[in-house]
């Protein structure tokens, strides 16, 4: 008989997920910081834009895998 459960096979794959979105926010905010303390301003912004966009981006797709 065909199994029609459509529950994913790994559950966790939204918390890992979840944690890199995480990780990826701390060391971006650290290197904000660290970067900024050197005077590099333009490496800073380009860090925390990165890192921002990253956030989004992967929080957006923890929020609608645990919506599933």
């Amino acid at each position: 008989m065909t199994h029609i459960d459509r529950t994913p096979e790994h559950p966790h794959s939204t918390v890992r997920l979840a944690w890199a979105v995480t990780a990826t926010g701390l060391v971006s905010i650290v290197a904000v910081v660290i970067l900024t303390l050197a005077h590099n301003t333009e490496a800073a912004t380009a860090v925390a834009t990165i890192g921002g966009s990253v956030t989004v981006v992967g929080g957006a797709q923890a929020g609608l895998r645990s919506r599933r």
